[in-house]
C-alpha cells in the first residue's frame, strides 16, 4: 500500500522500466512486434486515461483525469496489422534543471513482451513450453531473477526429458548430452557451454552470493540470458527445422544444389 503519490512514484521508478525513449511522437512508438519480429514505428491507435465525470447544472459533463492511475496504450503493427496493449504510468519528475519533465514507465503488456511462443520447440514435454513462457512473462513483469530461474528450468527439461540425460546435477547432465543425437542433430560443446552460463545465472538468482556486483539481476542481464537460451534453441530445434524445410523445397522444385 502507498501512503501518498510520492511513494507510488518511488516504487514504480525502482521496480519498472522506463519507456519514455521508445516514443517517437504522439502517434508512433519504436517497438518490436512479437508476431512478425519486426521493429517499426508502431501506430498508437488508442490511449485511455482513468478519471471521473462531473455533471454541471447545465447538463454539461467535465472529465477529470486521475493523474495517479495507469494509462493504457493500444499499438498496431504496421507490417502484420496485429496489435498489443500496454499498461503504463505517466508521471512528471523534476530534473536537475529544476524543471518538470514527462516520464513513462511500463507496468505490463498483453501479450507479454518478447516472443512467448517458439513454433520449433517440441510439443512434448509440454513443461518446456510452459517454463519458457513463464520466463518471458517474468521478464515482462520485471521479475528478472524469476526469469533466470525459469530459463534454467527450461534448460534442465531439455537435458533430461528431451535429450535423455540421467537426472543428477545440471552441470553433469550438460556434459552427458554432448555428442548425443537428437533428430539427426548432434549436440555440441557449444550447447554445454551456453547451458553452463544459464545454469550459473539461474543459481545466482536462487542463491545469490556475497559479491555486491551479483546481487542485482537487471533487465539487460535477463535479455542477455534470453539470447543465450535462444542460441541453444536455435542449435537444437530451429536450425534443423530450417534445413528440413530447405531439403523439402529443393526436392519439390527439383533443384540440384551444386557442391
Amino acid at each position: 500500500m502507498f501512503r501518498n503519490p510520492d511513494e507510488l512514484k518511488a516504487y514504480v521508478i525502482e521496480n519498472y522500466r522506463e519507456i519514455t525513449d521508445s516514443r517517437i511522437d504522439e502517434s508512433h512508438w519504436d517497438l518490436q512486434c512479437t508476431s512478425c519480429k519486426v521493429t517499426r514505428g508502431f501506430q498508437l491507435i488508442r490511449r485511455g486515461e482513468s478519471g471521473t465525470y462531473t455533471q454541471y447544472g447545465s447538463g454539461e459533463q467535465h472529465f477529470s483525469r486521475d493523474f495517479h492511475a495507469p494509462v493504457t496504450y493500444i499499438f498496431k503493427c504496421p507490417v502484420c496489422k496485429t496489435y498489443k496493449l500496454w499498461v503504463a504510468l505517466e508521471m512528471q519528475l523534476r530534473h536537475e534543471d529544476q524543471k518538470w519533465h514527462d516520464h513513462i514507465f511500463h507496468l505490463t503488456s498483453l501479450p507479454s513482451e518478447g516472443i512467448e511462443e517458439i513454433d520449433e520447440l517440441p510439443e512434448e514435454p509440454e513443461s518446456l513450453r510452459i517454463a519458457y513462457r513463464q520466463a518471458i512473462r517474468a521478464m515482462d513483469a520485471n521479475a528478472h531473477l524469476a526469469a533466470a530461474a525459469m530459463f534454467r528450468r527450461a534448460l534442465q527439461i531439455i537435458t533430461r526429458e528431451v535429450l535423455g540425460a540421467k537426472p543428477g546435477n545440471l552441470a553433469g547432465e550438460l556434459q552427458q548430452v554432448v555428442g548425443k543425437t537428437y533428430k539427426g542433430t548432434t549436440v555440441t560443446g557449444n550447447f554445454a557451454s551456453n547451458g553452463y552460463v544459464i545454469k550459473e545465472a539461474g543459481n545466482q538468482g536462487a542463491h545469490p552470493d556475497k559479491d555486491p556486483d551479483l546481487l542485482e539481476f537487471t533487465q539487460q542481464d535477463a535479455e542477455d540470458l534470453q539470447n543465450i537460451f535462444m542460441e541453444i534453441v536455435s542449435e537444437l530445434f530451429i536450425a534443423p527445422a530450417v534445413q528440413k524445410s530447405k531439403a523439402e523445397f529443393l526436392a519439390r522444385r527439383k533443384i540440384a544444389v551444386k557442391p
